[in-house]
């Protein structure tokens, strides 16, 4: 579970940080830097897995375009992520606390074509005194006795900046370090079982799915043999559908959770009693067949928007792994998104109660999902401790005026603005009833 991000000189982000809860709603209006934030934890999560060209293909923007410019025009040519997490799959009594740190620069080699190129990346253990993650306050014990486990003291694994001449140029920045036991600056071995922490890393970032949802996406049939996920606009939900319920199905629950989106999408679509996955032989495709009251076999051609929408999310949201969802009010009718956040809620992994374990009595992987939003309802249907707010704010460099994205927390109770260790003052009233009468805050 990925609990903290930080990001320096990526877009629109200068010294920016934020913890992440299991469940979190991020709010602000238009070119507030919402997009941007899940743009660089898909580039981070892209980089560790696939590589710094997949990464940019990712993401918005060119290489080039993804370094910050400040208020004087001028590109910096730095910049640097951290992204802290619980690790899961973890050999026992190996430590789970850990921050993965990333530094990249702009290069431009003689003889050699410019790009962006590693300049450090490191693992660093996370010892109590130095765990300052909001999370942690209300845990359930069972998370801290058995699921969280320490580091006595702070632990640096240094990550080699370039693959080996005969590693793939595909392969992410990762995943030649699961090979063999890795050593730490000390010359010890980093862990019990150094590869499986790499390992486990690799499966924390290839669980980052963004959806930024397109209704022509969401209605193509998927090809048999095809990909089993979906894409960041919806393409290929036939087959993900169809992956979980062979995944996650038995002969006592045949559909697996995919029954359980079923009932969930009933109880949000009055329009819809229920959906089938069609595999035709013949035409070598996968498709959805939906049902209503009144009618049976409309294809997803006929479907509504806000319905395909609804069903990817609830989807991904009865996957494993982070899950973030741009704007998901989208064709969907108020009230729908308030019950909609109210089940995301539900459905993510709960650090209040003991860690969730299958029949055998292993952990089962984590749920997280962030939505980003401009509607009010959000304010309505998520509790504040799960809400931060998103806004451009002005910073001083070299004597000139850079915009800069900031997030803030929202204040609760009338309690105060100014809170230690937050750098930017808490969300006050009167903004929240700006951002709720879909009033700007001036410039």
């Amino acid at each position: 579970m990925i609990t903290r991000i930080e990001i320096d000189g990526f877009k629109s982000f200068e010294s920016f940080a934020l913890d992440l809860p299991p469940f979190l709603a991020l709010i602000g209006t238009n070119a507030s830097g919402k997009s941007n934030l899940l743009d660089a934890l898909t580039f981070v999560s892209t980089a560790g897995v696939h590589g710094l060209d997949a990464a940019v293909a990712a993401v918005r923007g060119d290489a080039r375009s993804l370094f910050r410019r400040r208020g004087d025009g001028i590109r910096v040519d730095r910049m640097s992520f951290a992204l802290e997490f619980i690790l899961g799959g973890l050999p026992q009594h190996v430590p789970n606390r850990w921050r993965y740190e990333l530094d990249l620069v702009w290069a431009e080699p003689e003889d050699e074509l410019e790009g962006i190129a590693v300049r450090g990346q490191r693992l660093v253990g996370l010892s109590a005194d130095q765990d300052r993650w909001r999370g942690l306050d209300g845990m359930a014990p069972e998370w801290v006795t058995s699921g969280l486990i320490r580091h006595k003291a702070s632990r640096v694994i240094e990550i080699p900046s370039e693959l080996p001449a005969s590693f793939p140029e595909s392969s992410g920045l990762l995943l030649y370090m699961t090979r063999g036991p890795k050593r730490d600056r000390s010359g010890a071995q980093a862990s019990n079982d150094p590869s499986s922490l790499f390992s486990a890393l690799l499966v924390e970032f290839a669980g980052v799915r963004f959806l930024h949802l397109e209704a022509g996406a969401l209605r193509q049939p998927s090809e048999l043999g095809g990909p089993r996920h979906m894409t960041a606009a919806g393409r290929d939900l036939p087959n993900y559908l169809r992956h979980l319920a062979r995944e996650t199905g038995s002969k006592s629950w045949p559909l697996g959770v995919v029954g359980e989106i079923k009932m969930h999408l009933v109880g949000l679509v009055r329009e819809v009693s229920d959906f089938a996955i069609l595999e035709d032989e013949r035409r070598r495709d996968v498709r959805l067949e939906f049902s209503s009251p009144y009618e049976q076999g409309l294809g997803a051609d006929l479907a509504s928007d806000g319905t395909l929408r609804m069903l990817a999310i609830l989807a991904v949201l009865h996957d494993h792994g982070t899950m973030a969802v741009e704007e998901p009010e989208n064709g969907v009718f108020p009230e729908r998104l308030r019950q909609l956040l109210g089940l995301a809620q539900g459905l993510v992994t709960d650090l209040r109660e003991p860690p969730e374990r299958d029949d055998d009595g292993s952990s089962v992987r984590y749920r997280q999902a962030i939505f980003t939003s401009h509607s009010p309802v959000v304010l309505d249907a998520v509790p504040y401790a799960n809400i931060a707010f998103l806004d451009m704010t002005t910073v001083l460099e070299d004597g000139k005026a850079s915009r800069v994205s900031r997030v803030r927390w929202l204040r609760e109770g009338g309690g105060p603005v100014r809170v230690e260790g937050e750098r930017w003052p808490r969300v006050t009233d009167s903004e929240l009833n700006r951002f709720r009468a879909g009033l700007e805050e001036p410039v």
